[in-house]
């Protein structure tokens, strides 16, 4: 019997022979490593934060990494971007409930497990609604509720990352990082006399965030299992990982065969995933912000990762590979706090954008965003800001730039600025990829009632 992709598989009296057996086996564990890859990125993308911040700048759990001068294009995260002030926060529940407190003012922040799955929206868009509050993370399992004057939690796994934004009022930076730096996290059990927060700033600082490949990406995938409980809808993907080495409980310790057929399913994924990135909207609907245009909604997967008949795979894929963090907020198809986000990777002549060539994107007047609006350039390969000469990949409303009589704005991305315009100019490199995402912060009712509308990129 020939078998497309496998060969000659022979059988005697009914029974596979010795050669063709190992061929099935083979076969059957490289495709179950594939997909094993593309369901598991997420959770190796946060462990993948976790481990850098601790490794390269001391941040361990509780600890608060803090872009208090914004987060540059020198540090590859995916989809971050400098107009937004960030902190982020490890969490681990596996020896008992931790206090997030929140304090009041302008901070869009949320809570996610290491499968990016969203627990509970905090600051202007959580239950606290800006006026500041105490959340109670409880373990898998937790026998009790939250006690008075907490807004419980409830997890499902130990291993948690907190995101808050200081949203930045009036220009006022510094404003908006010292309403950062009074968020606290503690243990339960130190609510008393909680010990101050660590703050370690992470702004200009060349570390790289993102998953890695080969082996290392397997190794991250089975700490984040060996670290957490198994949940019932993984129970399968625990079943597809045994044979390949890979089993809660046991030490990481492939063989020889088991190596070969990981290293050769991360590269197959990894291109997979790219793919679904950035061509996997053809394969859904309403994915289009503007009609007719190449600009697409980010948000497509749910904060849940859940639909009625299914749980979202290539959904939570195609935004996880190239970003982090999922929220009730982010995406909202509402006016109101929160945000929206629309990407394309294409011109207005359906060509795939070029560092090496000059575009133009006409902004109308009044983009509907109440907080504001950021437009950033993300590398095509890193899916991080482009790394360009001037070390900036994005402009916000609250920047300087050149307005037409009409309000509207016009943004060009090229290796050279236009004469007049560097205000309105974002650098890209020759010999590399990129695409833009613009971002609308508690958009308002403009977005979703056909009376703004973003046109294609255009190439000059």
């Amino acid at each position: 019997m020939e078998v497309p992709r496998v060969g000659t598989l022979r059988y005697e009296l009914g029974f596979p022979t010795a050669e063709t057996s190992r061929k099935l086996f083979d076969e059957m564990d490289f495709q179950r490593a594939v997909q094993a890859y593309l369901w598991g990125y997420p959770a190796v993308s946060f462990e993948s934060i976790r481990l850098t911040l601790k490794r390269d700048l001391g941040i361990d759990f509780n600890d608060m990494g803090i872009a208090d001068h914004f987060v540059g294009p020198e540090s590859v995260w995916l989809t971050a971007n400098d107009t937004t002030i960030y902190a982020v926060i490890n969490i681990d529940v596996a020896q008992g409930p931790v206090v997030i407190e929140i304090p009041p003012g302008a901070i869009v922040g949320l809570l996610d497990d290491f499968w990016q799955r969203s627990l509970v929206d905090v600051g202007l868009p959580g239950p606290d609604a800006g006026h500041g509050g105490k959340f109670l993370l409880l373990p898998p399992g937790h026998a009790g509720d939250a006690p008075s004057g907490y807004y419980e939690v409830r997890a499902t796994m130990h291993n948690h990352n907190l995101l808050v934004r200081g949203i930045v009022v009036d220009n006022d930076v510094p404003d908006a990082v010292a309403r950062i730096r009074n968020v606290k996290v503690y243990p339960w059990s130190e609510r008393e006399d909680p010990k101050p927060n660590k703050f370690v700033s992470i702004s200009g600082k060349l570390i790289d965030t993102t998953p890695p490949g080969g082996m290392e990406f397997w190794a991250r995938l089975a700490t984040v299992i060996d670290n957490n409980p198994v949940q019932e809808h993984d129970r399968f993907f625990m079943a597809m990982l045994k044979p390949l080495g890979i089993e809660k409980g046991r030490p990481f310790e492939p063989d020889a065969r088991q190596q070969a057929m990981l290293e050769d399913a991360a590269v197959l994924g990894d291109a997979m995933a790219r793919n679904v990135m950035y061509e996997g909207s053809k394969r859904e609907t309403g994915v289009t912000a503007f009609e007719g245009t190449q600009w697409d909604w980010v948000f497509y997967v749910k904060p849940s990762q859940e639909t009625q008949t299914y749980s979202q795979l290539d959904e939570r894929l195609q935004y996880t590979y190239g970003a982090i963090y999922l929220s009730p907020a982010l995406g909202v198809m509402k006016a109101g706090p929160g945000g929206n986000y629309m990407q394309a990777f294409k011109d207005s002549d359906g060509n795939h954008f070029d560092g090496g060539k000059s575009y133009r994107l006409h902004l109308p007047a009044n983009p509907p965003a109440a907080a504001f609006w950021s437009l950033t350039l993300y590398d095509s390969a890193t899916r991080s800001m482009v790394q360009n000469p001037t070390n900036d990949a994005a402009h916000a409303s609250y920047d300087e730039l050149k307005t037409n009589a009409d309000g509207s704005f016009d943004m060009y991305f090229g290796p050279a600025a236009p004469a007049g315009l560097e205000s309105n100019w974002i650098e890209t490199v020759p010999g590399r990829g990129f695409y833009p995402m613009f971002r609308l912060y508690s958009p308002t009712e403009g977005l979703f009632d056909g009376t703004w509308a973003l046109p294609d990129v255009e190439l000059i």
